[in-house]
């Protein structure tokens, strides 16, 4: 008798654990990626510093406003790194007294922030170039500048590899959102080297007159190719902070996966809400049950079902945060947003 209680007792140990390996490698898998993050913004924020600097002395060597521009879209992005560095650690956080819902809402508003800073600058600068055309143009010299593009489109390109290698190993939008931004810039220093280029051959043309207005009017066509990023950043980080739920596709693979965990679970009916800050998903899942069911839904039971929804969830949502709440009477449901 005592050797089948000891079993007994072995097995409810071994079926204890499982939520704790679980547990434990998903803090595991956490701290990785978040050390892949705080790495890759160590690498974007010396990346930034270099061609910041690069770009504001070949610049003065130039007196190309268009590699100013360049230059100074990567010294925006130097002081946002810093600000990521910070912001990274804190969303990692638990909440506490002053933040009881934890730090998530800090990642849209500062992306927000990039998106808003780089917007004014491109506003500025084609502004500026509006007033370089109607007052004659610019001489630059082409042949240096076209050095600095080259030399900024290889890094520029060379960083936006490393920077979505890391962003897949991490699925930090931090990461998505800066291999983005590495590569239009890349993009964008390498359409600046094809127009230095035309620059050179024109020298050597009876359209040489055309010249000093090439640098102005780059920039133009430098503001117009950056603009739409920065217009879907403020968008976008914007509705998270709003509190607008997520795209259609990502609600729909939600709505699949909890459909599929309470097919087994008796219940009337059920009602998800969700929303993203940044990196951070939250479903909230109220699940209604008659007066009959309700019988069979102790603490233990209910803390079995949290587990079948959230398990799937957090497999293809690693950062999450996830409410169950059973109830009889579905007014809760209205009443948990707005009194009713």
């Amino acid at each position: 008798m005592t050797e089948v209680v000891s079993g007994v007792a072995e097995e409810r140990v071994k079926e204890s654990d499982k939520p704790m390996a679980a547990a434990d490698k998903i803090a595991a898998d956490r701290y990785a990626a978040n050390e892949i993050e705080r790495r890759a913004l160590q690498l974007t924020l010396w990346g930034n510093a270099v061609i910041a600097l690069l770009g504001i002395a070949f610049a003065i060597k130039t007196r190309s406003e268009a590699i100013f521009l360049d230059g100074l879209f990567s010294g925006i992005h130097l002081a946002i790194s810093l600000l990521s560095l910070y912001i990274a650690r804190l969303i990692q956080r638990p909440g506490d007294q002053d933040y009881p819902f934890g730090y998530a809402m800090f990642e849209p508003f500062l992306n927000m922030g990039k998106g808003l800073a780089i917007l004014l600058v491109a506003l500025f600068a084609m502004f500026s170039a509006v007033m370089a055309l109607v007052s004659g143009g610019r001489v630059i010299e082409a042949d240096v500048a076209l050095w600095y593009a080259l030399i900024a489109s290889a890094g520029c390109l060379l960083m936006a590899l490393m920077q979505k290698r890391f962003a897949q190993q991490s699925q930090s939008p931090i990461l998505e959102l800066d291999f983005k931004n590495w590569l239009i810039d890349g993009v964008i220093s390498g359409a600046v080297a094809v127009a230095f280029g035309l620059i050179l051959i024109l020298q050597q043309t009876a359209w040489s007159g055309l010249i000093p207005y090439a640098d102005p009017a780059l920039v133009l066509l430098l503001v117009m190719a950056v603009l739409p990023l920065p217009l879907q950043t403020v968008v976008k980080n914007g509705s998270q902070m709003m509190g607008r739920a997520p795209d259609e596709a990502q609600r729909d693979q939600v709505n699949e996966i909890v459909a599929l965990a309470l097919n087994a679970v008796p219940h009337e009916s059920y009602h998800v809400r969700q929303n993203t800050m940044g990196r951070l998903l939250y479903v909230q899942v109220y699940l209604c049950v008659s007066l009959a069911q309700e019988e069979s839904y102790q603490a233990g039971e209910v803390d079995r079902v949290r587990a079948l929804i959230y398990e799937p969830l957090n497999a293809a949502f690693p950062f999450l945060a996830m409410d169950l709440v059973v109830t009889c009477d579905p007014i809760w449901v209205d009443r948990a947003v707005m009194p009713a």
